[in-house]
C-alpha cells in the first residue's frame, strides 16, 4: 500500500497518458444502440399490454406491406404503359414524409428512450450524441417496416425503369440514384420528428404549457381522423373525375416541397427531366443538412436546459385548497385538490378533453346520416357510463403522494366522495345541456326525458363503480405532465382487469333500464321511456351508495397495503 492507495490504484493515477473522457465516436454508437436495444427489450417484461399492441401493430403493417405491393403490381407489370406508377412513388414518398413528421407531433410523440437530457451530467456535447442518437433512432419497428416498404418500392422503381423508362442513359442514371435517394428520404423520415421534439424540449418554457400544447395536439388528430370518418360517410357522392384533374397537380406541388423532393429525383431522371431532378436534390439535400444542424442546436440547448430546470413566469398565486362555496372539512379538501388536478394534470385533461370532439362528431355524423340518430343518442349515454369510470384509479395517479393522505388520517368516505363531487361539478352541466340539445336537433324532442335522465343515471352507476374497483384493483399509474398518448399506465394487465370489470359494473346494473326503453321505443310509449330514465336514475343511486361503501371499508382497512401497490410512478 502506499498511503490509502494500492499498488494498483498508485499506477493508475500515476500514468501519464490518461485523457479523461475520451471515447472514439464509433464506440458512443455502439453504446448508445446497445442501450436502446436493451431498454426496449426491457419495456416489455411484465407488459402485457404493450406486447399485445406490439403484435397488432405488426401484423396491421404486415397486411399495409401486402397491400403496398399488389398496388405496386397493379401499376407496373399488370399496367398497360405504367403511366401512374410515377405518381404513385411520388404521392405515397411525400405522405410517408409527412406521416412520419406529424404523427408523433399530433399524436404518439417520439420515443424518448434516450432522452438527449439524460446525458447531461456526463461529458458529451450534442455533436458526440447526435449520431448516436440517429443510429438509436432506427432501432425501432415503425422503422423496419418503413424500411421495408422503401425496399419494395426501390424494387418496383428499378423495374418500372426497365420496362418504362426513357432512354437508356436516362434509366442508368436514376438507377445510380435510386437507392441513395430513398435513403436519404428516409434519413429524413428520421430527423425531423426528432429535430422538432429537440426543440420544443429546450425552449425556455413551462412545462405546463408543453403539456397543453400535447393535447391540443392530439385533439387536432382526433379531430382529423372524425372529420375524415365524416368524408368517407359522403364518398359516393365524390367526384371522381374531379380528384383524377386535380390530384397530379397536388402531388406534382408537394414534390417540391422538402417532404417530397427526395423521393421524386429517381422519376424526374427516368422522365429525362434533369433540371427539376437537380433542383429537388438540392432541395432534399439542404433539408437534410438543415435540420440536422437544427437538431443538434436543440440537443446542446436540452444539455443545458436539463441542469438549470424549466422556465417559470413567477406569476403564480396561492389560492386556498378548499374551493370558497364548500365547506372547510375534509371533503372539501379533497374536492378542491381534485379539481386542480382536472384544470392542471395532463392525465385527467386528456381524459375529458376528448368528450368535446366526440359530441360534435355525434352531432355531425346525425346531421350527415339521419338514419344514425338513433344509435347516436345511445352512443351519448354509453359515453356518459365512460366518463364515470375515469375514476377508477384515482388511488392509483395520487402515486407517492398518497401517503399525505395516510398520515393525515383522511377518512376514506371523504377521500372518494370528494373525488367524485369534483367531477360532477365538472361535467355534470355540459351533460344537462347536450343530452337536451342534441334530441332537438335530431328532431327527437320526446327522447329527451330518456336520454337525459339514463345518463346521469349510468354517470351515477360509473361513479360507484369505480368508488369500489379503484379502492380494491388500484394500478401504478405514469407521473404527471405524461404525454396521453405515451401513458403506460393502462398498458398493464392490471389495468386492463381493472377497466373491464368498472366496464362491466357500470352496464350490468343498467340491464332493466336498456329493457324497459327497448319496449318504450317498439310500442311508441313516451311513459314507458320515462319510466325507463328514472328506473336507471334509481338503479345508478343504488349502485353508487353500494360502491361508495364497498370502495370506503377497503380503503380505510387496507390504505397502507394499496399504497405500497401505488407508490412508485410507473
Amino acid at each position: 500500500m502506499a498511503g490509502v492507495l494500492s499498488s494498483e490504484h498508485a499506477a493508475t493515477a500515476s500514468a501519464a497518458d490518461v485523457h479523461h473522457g475520451e471515447v472514439a465516436q464509433t464506440s458512443l454508437v455502439r453504446l448508445l444502440l446497445r442501450l436502446k436495444w436493451t431498454l426496449w427489450k426491457r419495456s416489455y417484461r411484465k407488459n402485457v399490454g404493450k406486447l399485445i399492441g406490439t403484435l397488432i401493430g405488426v401484423l396491421y403493417a404486415a397486411g399495409g406491406l401486402a397491400s403496398l405491393v399488389f398496388a405496386f403490381l397493379g401499376t407496373t407489370l399488370w399496367a398497360g404503359e405504367g403511366e401512374t406508377f410515377g405518381l404513385i412513388i411520388r404521392g405515397l414518398g411525400t405522405a410517408t414524409v409527412l406521416a412520419w413528421f406529424l404523427i408523433p407531433v399530433l399524436a404518439f410523440g417520439v420515443d424518448d428512450t434516450l432522452d438527449p437530457r439524460s446525458f447531461a451530467l456526463f461529458p458529451r456535447s450534442a455533436k458526440e450524441l447526435q449520431p448516436g442518437l440517429f443510429a438509436a433512432s432506427a432501432l425501432s419497428l415503425p422503422s423496419a417496416f418503413t424500411v421495408v416498404a422503401v425496399a419494395i418500392a426501390t424494387a418496383f422503381e428499378v423495374l418500372w425503369l426497365v420496362l418504362f423508362g426513357q432512354g437508356v442513359g436516362w434509366i442508368l442514371a436514376a438507377i445510380v440514384l435510386l437507392i441513395p435517394a430513398n435513403l436519404a428520404g428516409m434519413v429524413l423520415c428520421l430527423l425531423l420528428p426528432r429535430a422538432w421534439f429537440a426543440h420544443s424540449a429546450s425552449r425556455a418554457s413551462s412545462r405546463s404549457g408543453r403539456e397543453l400544447g400535447g393535447i391540443a395536439a392530439m385533439m387536432v388528430m382526433f379531430a382529423a381522423i372524425y372529420g375524415f370518418s365524416l368524408g368517407m360517410q359522403r364518398i359516393d357522392d365524390l367526384n371522381i373525375e374531379l380528384v383524377r384533374h386535380w390530384l397530379p397537380g397536388v402531388v406534382e406541388v408537394l414534390a417540391w416541397t422538402p417532404f417530397g423532393a427526395l423521393f421524386s429525383v429517381p422519376m424526374d431522371l427516368a422522365e429525362g427531366a434533369v433540371l427539376p431532378a437537380l433542383l429537388r436534390l438540392l432541395i432534399g439535400a439542404a433539408t437534410i443538412v438543415l435540420t440536422w444542424l437544427w437538431w443538434r442546436r436543440s440537443i446542446d440547448a436540452s444539455l443545458t436546459s436539463a441542469l438549470t430546470g424549466d422556465a417559470s413566469s413567477g406569476t403564480t398565486k396561492v389560492s386556498p385548497l378548499v374551493p370558497r362555496w364548500a365547506k372547510p372539512s375534509p371533503f372539501g379538501a379533497v374536492l378542491g385538490k381534485s379539481l386542480r388536478y382536472w384544470r392542471r394534470d395532463t392525465r385527467y385533461l386528456a381524459s375529458i378533453g376528448v368528450y368535446p370532439l366526440i359530441i360534435v362528431f355525434f352531432v355531425a355524423m346525425g346531421l350527415v346520416l339521419p338514419e344514425s340518430r338513433p344509435m347516436m343518442l345511445a352512443m351519448t349515454v354509453f359515453m356518459c357510463g365512460l366518463t364515470g369510470i375515469t375514476l377508477c384509479n384515482e388511488i392509483g395517479f395520487d402515486g407517492p403522494s398518497g401517503w399525505v393522505n395516510i398520515t393525515a388520517n383522511l377518512p376514506a368516505r371523504a377521500n372518494l366522495l370528494g373525488r367524485v363531487a369534483a367531477i360532477a361539478v365538472i361535467m355534470v352541466p355540459p351533460l344537462l345541456v347536450v343530452t337536451a340539445v342534441l334530441p332537438l336537433l335530431y328532431d327527437m324532442a320526446h327522447l329527451i326525458p330518456l336520454v337525459m335522465l339514463a345518463s346521469i343515471g349510468v354517470m351515477i352507476t360509473g361513479w360507484g363503480a369505480s368508488a369500489a374497483v379503484g379502492a380494491i384493483m388500484p394500478y401504478p399509474a405514469s407521473p404527471p405532465g405524461t404525454n396521453p398518448m405515451k401513458d403506460k399506465s393502462a398498458s398493464s394487465a392490471n389495468a386492463m382487469l381493472t377497466m373491464a370489470i368498472a366496464m362491466v359494473s357500470v352496464f350490468v346494473p343498467q340491464i332493466p333500464t336498456i329493457g324497459l326503453a327497448i319496449w318504450g321505443l317498439v310500442v311508441g310509449s313516451e311513459v314507458l321511456l320515462l319510466v325507463a330514465g328514472l328506473v336507471s336514475l334509481v338503479l345508478g343511486a343504488l349502485a353508487f351508495w353500494v360502491g361508495l361503501r364497498i370502495g370506503t371499508a377497503r380503503l380505510q382497512a387496507h390504505y397502507p397495503d394499496l399504497f405500497q401497490k401505488v407508490r412508485d410512478f410507473l
